[in-house]
């Protein structure tokens, strides 16, 4: 959802008068206003979705982030039914980053919009709310590899629940973050090798 100067305007005082007036409804003019300003009208059909008419598709980078929360959901809370003997099991076979794996985030210098599409989601709207409160800059490039790791998921998750989040899907999953070609990948500032 895209909004003219002149839209914005008018959407900034109106919200304005609202604030000022104290209007308490379902309504949060300063929540209006930040999205507006900042270009993220998506936001509010997700925060109000019974004032905008359906089938309003996100921007593309917003339903990247929310995949890959979700993979991320789903690889945290596997992680964290596993026994001791399962997670050694999974360190092995995903030894760079089977290691208590945790959604590290965007980068905040040169994926400053996703982390912010993150903070949106997350802080803003209460989705995802596992992740709330996290630290999001990852202080490194990660949106290649969540790509890849978005591939292999897809595949797992579509092939029925018999396979998902196994140990060897999980492996599977984290090891798809790798470099392809180099075999390397930065992990916590840190070169490693594959």
């Amino acid at each position: 959802m895209e909004f003219s100067n002149q839209q914005k305007l008018i959407i900034t005082l109106l919200t304005d008068i609202h604030a000022r007036l104290g209007i308490d409804n379902s309504v949060d003019p300063l929540f209006v206003q930040r999205m507006v300003q900042r270009g993220h009208g998506w936001a509010l059909g997700w925060a109000y979705p019974g004032l905008f008419e359906d089938g309003i598709e996100p921007p593309e980078a917003v339903t990247f982030v929310a995949e890959v929360l979700t993979m991320w959901e789903a690889i945290e809370e596997t992680y964290a039914g596993f026994d001791q003997a399962r997670k050694d099991q999974l360190a092995e076979l995903a030894p760079t980053f089977g290691r208590d794996p945790q959604f590290r985030g965007f980068d905040g210098s040169h994926e400053a919009d996703l982390r912010g599409i993150v903070h949106i989601l997350v802080d803003d709207l209460g989705r995802w709310p596992a992740f709330r409160g996290r630290d999001t800059d990852s202080h490194r490039i990660l949106a290649d590899g969540y790509r890849r790791m978005l591939e292999v998921y897809a595949r797992i998750a579509d092939s029925g629940p018999e396979s998902r989040l196994s140990v060897e899907a999980l492996a599977e999953i984290l090891n798809a973050k790798i470099i392809p070609k180099s075999g390397m990948e930065l992990d916590a500032n840190v070169l490693r090798w594959a």
